[in-house]
């Protein structure tokens, strides 16, 4: 049975996540007695809630005693919806003072206690549903933005890798930035070539395999394109997260968590710029300008070899990002994890600061235990005249 009042179906983990954020006062006094309790429920919560994204979602969804009436419309909306909608219920939920549940001064004092009892178990229910919906949303709209790269096949490259990750890798902004130059740097070469020493060769052969191998450079350059197009969206909605989520970010003094190091939260604003502008060039513009080159060139070559030979080198310029630098699904999955579990964490503090300490308990930890171990072992440490004596 649902022990929250979220009105649809819920799996355990979502469930104990969701009751979790959503009983500030309780939490906050068991966090005084035992903090490092309270965030290991936190991390084992999510980390279930995680590995099963896709049953949470598709069992919200179920209609709830056979009637679409009864069923949540939060799950029927966009991610970009409900993160509006999200942000509209954290605006409620703060003028009604919901996490401190300061409750009585919404309540006139001329009334009689009984009804003064009343009104307060109604308000505090009324702020408990609030505040559970509000967190039910937040989860959905991270969930289904994670959902919309399977939902839409984005395969994961070079660039949009940022899109579901908070750590830029230097390795792929490199590697993707010689990929860029040495593609164009041949582009360049090829339309040259074709310009200045231009022979239309009229074997039937060699024409056939123009035709051929451009339908296929087409059909290649289409999906590049949509894919590209289907991934600017989120571009523009993460560029969105980061400018209304200042927190996203990490500070000077953030930087020096060795708990943040460990993380690599490093991404900025600048990088998903830079990854959405490289994607554009390698998997829009160029897609777009490969079939027209693909038949002069063909058309350009002395013998089928040579047709052949060039036909291979058109494809490999348009395909070389996508073959001499890969990550793996584990790596892919490990950034997704860190992902989701950094911006809700951050968006809900900026909302509720109270458990700002609960959540980002485990960088205090690591620094407090580094700490702890540091002096220790200045302690312990034995001197050399110590030794000699």
């Amino acid at each position: 049975m649902n022990k929250t009042t979220v009105n649809c179906y819920l799996i355990e983990p979502a469930e104990d996540l969701i009751l979790l954020l959503s009983r500030p006062k309780e939490i906050l006094t068991e966090y005084v007695k035992d903090n490092y309790n309270i965030y290991s429920k936190w991390l084992l919560y999510f980390i279930e809630l995680y590995n099963n994204k896709y049953e949470f979602l598709l069992m919200a969804d179920l209609e709830i005693n056979n009637t679409k009436a009864s069923k949540l419309e939060i799950i029927d909306k966009s991610y970009k919806d409900n993160y509006e909608n999200m942000k509209k219920n954290f605006q409620k939920i703060k003028e009604r003072k919901v996490t401190n549940y300061d409750i009585r001064s919404q309540v006139r004092l001329s009334i009689t206690e009984g009804t003064r009892l009343q009104n307060n178990l109604l308000i505090e229910n009324d702020n408990k549903k609030l505040l559970e919906t509000t967190v039910f949303t937040l989860l959905v709209f991270i969930f289904q933005y994670l959902n919309e790269f399977e939902k839409l096949s984005i395969k994961t490259n070079l660039w949009n890798y940022c899109l579901k990750s908070v750590t830029f890798s230097r390795k792929s902004f490199i590697v993707g930035l010689i990929i860029l130059i040495c593609q164009y740097t041949w582009i360049i070469a090829l339309i040259y070539d074709v310009f200045s020493d231009f022979d239309m060769n009229d074997d039937s052969s060699i024409i056939i395999i123009t035709i051929v191998s451009t339908i296929i450079a087409l059909f290649y350059s289409y999906e590049s394109i949509k894919l590209y197009y289907n991934s600017l969206p989120l571009y523009k909605f993460l560029l969105k997260l980061y400018d209304e989520n200042e927190k996203l970010i990490l500070n000077k003094e953030e930087k020096k968590y060795l708990f943040y190091e460990k993380r690599k939260i490093n991404m900025k604003k600048i990088h998903i710029q830079y990854n959405c502008f490289a994607d554009f060039m390698s998997n829009c513009l160029l897609p777009f300008i490969i079939p027209f080159i693909n038949i002069f060139i063909i058309l350009n070559s002395e013998t089928i070899v040579d047709a052949i030979l060039n036909c291979m080198a058109i494809f490999f310029i348009i395909q070389i990002d996508e073959d001499i630098y890969q990550l793996s699904d584990y790596k892919i999955e490990q950034q997704s994890i860190n992902f989701a579990r950094w911006f809700i964490s951050t968006i809900y503090c900026k909302h509720i600061p109270e458990f700002e300490q609960i959540l980002k308990y485990e960088c205090n930890n690591w620094q407090s235990s580094m700490k702890k171990f540091a002096k220790k072992f200045r302690q312990s440490k034995i001197h050399p005249a110590d030794s000699i004596c």
